[in-house]
Parts: C-alpha cells; sequence; structure tokens
C-alpha cells in the first residue's frame, strides 16, 4: 500500500503484535526472506532503518478484504449503529460517495499530479475514498480488525493519504467505529464484528480473548494471585485489557 514500496521499521514495530509478526521478526520474516525484503538505512534520518518490498506486488495473486463483502462497485459494506439517523440527505450523499469511483489501496494514485498545488473537490473525495480502502484492507489484515488510531498515523505519509485520518473513520460510521475509551482512540472495522465479538475469530485472537478473561478474574481475586503463572500472564497480558474494555464498547450492529 506504499507507493514507494517501503516503511519506516519503526513503524512496522509498533504493529508487530497487531500484525501477529513474532517477536523476532525482523530476523525470522524479514532477513530470512531476502527475495522478497530488504532493510536499508534511511539517508534523512541517522540510525533508521527502511523496510524495502523487493518482489513484484502487481505478480501476487491475492483478493482485497472489501471484494469478499463488496455490495457493488466501488461501495464499500455498510452496518450503521442501532439508532443512527438516517435523513434523506445523508443517505443520497452516502449513495453518490459509494459510487465515486477511486483507486484501490495498492494502486499508487497521485492526486496532484497535473503539478497544481489546489485540488479539486471531487479529487479531494478521490483522495478520501482511496483513504477509506486503505484503513479497509490495514484492519483487515489484523488480528482482530482494530488499530491505535495514533499507530495506524505512522504510516499515513507512506501509504499517501492526504486527508486527516481521525476525521476520516469519524466521517464513515457505516464502516468504521472508533473508541475512545480508555487512554488511547481505537478504530474498529465495523463489519468485522457482531456484538462486540469477532465474526471470524482466529486461533490468535481466541488465545488474546482467553488471556484477557483470565486477567480479568484475577483483578476481580478470582486467580491466583501468588502463582507464576498468574505472575506470568500479567507481564504479558496487561497490554490487551484496556482492549477488551474497547470491545466491549462496540454497540451492537
Amino acid at each position: 500500500m506504499s507507493a514507494s514500496r517501503a516503511l519506516p521499521l519503526r513503524a512496522v514495530f509498533r504493529v508487530w503484535r497487531e500484525l501477529a509478526l513474532p517477536d523476532d521478526f525482523e530476523d525470522s520474516v524479514v532477513a530470512g526472506h531476502p527475495h522478497l525484503f530488504r532493510l536499508a538505512l534511511n539517508p534523512a534520518e541517522p540510525n533508521t532503518h527502511i523496510l524495502h518490498l523487493i518482489a513484484d506486488p502487481a505478480a501476487e495473486d491475492f483478493t482485497l478484504a472489501v471484494e469478499k463483502t463488496r455490495p457493488d462497485r466501488y461501495a464499500f459494506k455498510l452496518q450503521f449503529p442501532p439508532g443512527f439517523r438516517l435523513t434523506k440527505e445523508y443517505r443520497k450523499k452516502v449513495k453518490e460517495w459509494q459510487q465515486l469511483p477511486y483507486g484501490g489501496p495498492y494502486e499508487v494514485v497521485n492526486p496532484r499530479a497535473g503539478g497544481s498545488k489546489r485540488v479539486s473537490k471531487l479529487a479531494r473525495r478521490k483522495m478520501e475514498k482511496r483513504a477509506v480502502g486503505i484503513a479497509h484492507e490495514f484492519l483487515s489484515l489484523t488480528v482482530e480488525k482494530m488499530v491505535e488510531v495514533e499507530k495506524f498515523s505512522q504510516f499515513r505519509k507512506w501509504f499517501g493519504i492526504e486527508v486527516n485520518v481521525r476525521d476520516v473513520f469519524l466521517d464513515h460510521p457505516g464502516i468504521f467505529y472508533l473508541s475512545a475509551k480508555g487512554k488511547r482512540h481505537t478504530v474498529f472495522l465495523r463489519e468485522a464484528y457482531d456484538r462486540g465479538k469477532l465474526v471470524e475469530p482466529n486461533e490468535v485472537s481466541e488465545a488474546r480473548a482467553k488471556l484477557v478473561e483470565f486477567m480479568l478474574l484475577r483483578r476481580r481475586g478470582l486467580g491466583n494471585a501468588n502463582s507464576s503463572a498468574t505472575s506470568d500472564a500479567k507481564e504479558s497480558g496487561d497490554d490487551f485489557v484496556e482492549h477488551e474494555d474497547c470491545l466491549l464498547d462496540i454497540p451492537e450492529t
């Protein structure tokens, strides 16, 4: 999704857990697959490494996540929260936006290709829709179809997103759910959840759910606080408890 097919390694480190990468992914994934990836120092920032994709992404056979649920060409699946007021004017705007053509998340699109610093209203709407497509694909690649907004923002420049990502999430409540519960803002892919649970859980998400359940029991005094297992779980599981609070905050769709 990066126009340059490159990303700062530090940004990937920020989301390694969301992407279910192994702890040693820099060695086991990056260095272990030299035909796919290459690390190089960033000349603009000393001691900063850039991860380059050297394989041709066009040669890979994969399907966009949105294509699995897309109701129509260019459209996204919409699931508005209960009680969301859909006025006639709002429905019209949504319908027009759904039909608006845009470049996919893996297509390199430059709305300023003509050299002008000014961007037309139509071009800006296409930029926004492409940002939605990138965010949708990115969230679909994560284990729990969610990520902290601040972490996703680390990729904004590299993905060529020229609009405010937080506004994108707020302006499309039928696609994204933005949780402000806890210390961080977290965005969820709404279609991936039903009643606060993943529609299609995986082994990693189920293991994390069990860990969070164990941590919550311990906090309520139902676990054995003196056991070494509990101590180990605390060290590795505290980070997930706040995430569980966000999940409980997701309204039914």
